[in-house]
């Protein structure tokens, strides 16, 4: 009975209110967020004893929002963030020096002479590009015979040790130029010397 009559003093009170509020408003847009508000003010004056009489007997613990942690429960959450860190970190470096390879032997193979090129990327702790190194396969051409395979460079050493030079030099070029590698150590190789 004390909640029904708590029930009827708490809308009773609301009801007043109300009332002088709707007198004191002037006609217009304001009148319907006014009921809203006094409609929300007595479900919520209907509610809460009910509420109260059914959940009363019940606690709420809320020791958890306060959570403590010890320094060594501490230090182990920190390790394990730190690893899972660095794997990701780790992953992603990975990622990026595998697409950065493939984007590099993508470009150095459109340099005349160039067959194939296998390219390998070596990143900085800051994500840059350190260093490279790209292994060049050089173009052979079938000759007019079918006896076998020519290269593209010429017979004798000097000519192919200049060939070599200026292919090695465009990729440089290339490569500096596309990407912005003025700092970073690009080593150009030749298969079979």
């Amino acid at each position: 009975m004390a909640v029904f009559s708590e029930i009827v003093r708490n809308v009773l009170v609301i009801v007043l209110i109300a009332s002088f509020l709707e007198l004191m408003l002037p006609e217009g847009t304001f009148r319907p967020f006014v009921r809203f508000a006094v409609g929300l003010f007595i479900l919520i004056a209907v509610l809460n004893p009910v509420a109260g009489v059914l959940f009363g007997n019940r606690s709420i613990n809320t020791e958890w929002w306060d959570l403590k942690v010890n320094m060594r429960q501490q230090e182990e959450i920190l390790e394990q963030g730190e690893r899972i860190n660095r794997q990701i970190w780790e992953t992603h470096q990975e990622a990026l020096s595998d697409k950065v390879a493939g984007q590099i032997s993508a470009v150095a193979m459109l340099v005349p002479g160039v067959e194939d090129v296998e390219t390998r990327v070596v990143l900085n702790e800051s994500g840059g590009v350190d260093s490279m190194h790209l292994l060049v396969k050089p173009q052979t051409t079938v000759s007019e015979e079918g006896t076998g395979g020519v290269g593209v460079f010429r017979s004798n050493a000097a000519s192919l040790s200049e060939e070599q030079e200026v292919i090695r030099s465009k990729l440089s070029t290339i490569i500096k130029n596309l990407y912005g590698f003025e700092d970073t150590a690009v080593q150009i190789e030749f298969q079979g010397g």
